[in-house]
């Protein structure tokens, strides 16, 4: 059973951000506005926040501690929201947590541009350019740099480490990923089976996933990143990926999901390949409910779990 304040946390994420589409039929339209309330200047008491682009054009934010030295220490992190919304302000409270808990690092955040009037590969062109400057201009170096990200931005860090493996270029010393959304295919067995349990995605008053059902969710504007190209291709999917390569993982995903399955499989491919990987499932949690961080015991106990792992990486007692 969830928390006291998880059951709170249920209710309130199911009122407000509920995009099955029967409930919620202009995804893109109620996105927008949820992204226009969120995206704000906010900056974290003590940081310094600058809004910057690489010479490609390419938009991104940076907090750094206000009159600390840098140390080489840098946490990339893409953020979530189908690809459709923008970058949220309270984002930016995450950098707050990196740096006092785990090694004070700079965080970067990619700004990338929105579905659907950019698809992809705009998403993963831009981030590729974001590493790209960061590494090559910035001096930052591979090995001190972590990636996270949430939802879609964890699918665009995973597709990111794809892409930088396959072409031969290093990856970062490691990654965390929040509920990914990794199967575009809606083939796995969690998008069956918690359909009637999913508070943001699926539908508590008719439970039961069939084909026509997932027909219209895969046909409608929750996936209009993707345009027209193969729902099977690793940079889209990510759970079609082979995982060869990569440096150690992080994963949270909430058990109530429907996108719990992306997690799991990807987690068992990085198994096969003798990859350290860590996997925190909360029962009865829901998308993205780690990034609430203290709002709820369960969000707050998988969010310690990601700036413990940061702290290993970076060798910090």
């Amino acid at each position: 059973m969830p928390s006291v304040k998880g059951k709170i946390s249920r209710y309130l994420m199911h009122k407000l951000n509920n995009f099955n589409i029967y409930y919620t039929p202009d995804v893109v339209g109620k996105m927008k506005k949820v992204s226009e309330k969120l995206v704000n200047s906010h900056c974290p008491d003590g940081f310094t926040r600058t809004c910057e682009t690489t010479p490609a054009g390419t938009k991104y934010e940076r907090l750094r501690k206000t009159g600390a030295e840098p140390n080489g220490r840098l946490i990339l992190y893409f953020h979530g929201g189908a690809y459709i919304a923008g970058l949220f302000g309270f984002y930016r409270d995450f950098a707050e947590d990196f740096y006092y808990q785990s090694g004070e690092p700079e965080t970067v955040y990619l700004d990338y541009h929105t579905a659907p009037e950019y698809q992809y590969p705009t998403q993963l062109n831009e981030a590729l350019d974001l590493w790209h400057d960061l590494t090559q201009n910035q001096g930052y170096r591979p090995e001190n740099i972590i990636l996270g990200g949430d939802s879609a931005g964890a699918n665009l860090v995973l597709a990111t480490m794809l892409k930088l493996r396959d072409t031969g270029e290093a990856l970062p010393l490691g990654a965390f990923c929040i509920s990914a959304w990794a199967d575009m295919t809606g083939n796995s067995g969690t998008f069956y089976s918690n359909y009637g349990k999913d508070i943001e995605f699926g539908d508590l008053k008719h439970p039961v996933m069939n084909q026509r059902k997932k027909k219209e969710l895969l046909s409608s504007d929750i996936y209009c990143f993707i345009g027209d190209v193969d729902r099977t291709d690793p940079y889209i999917s990510p759970v079609y990926g082979t995982y060869h390569g990569f440096p150690p993982m992080i994963f949270t995903v909430g058990g109530d999901e429907m996108l719990l399955d992306d997690t799991l499989t990807i987690v068992n491919k990085l198994k096969e390949e003798n990859i350290p990987v860590l996997c925190e499932i909360q029962p009865d949690m829901f998308h993205i409910y780690t990034t609430l961080r203290d709002a709820t015991p369960e969000s707050q106990h998988s969010w310690n779990r990601i700036l413990k792992y940061i702290r290993i990486m970076y060798h910090i007692q």
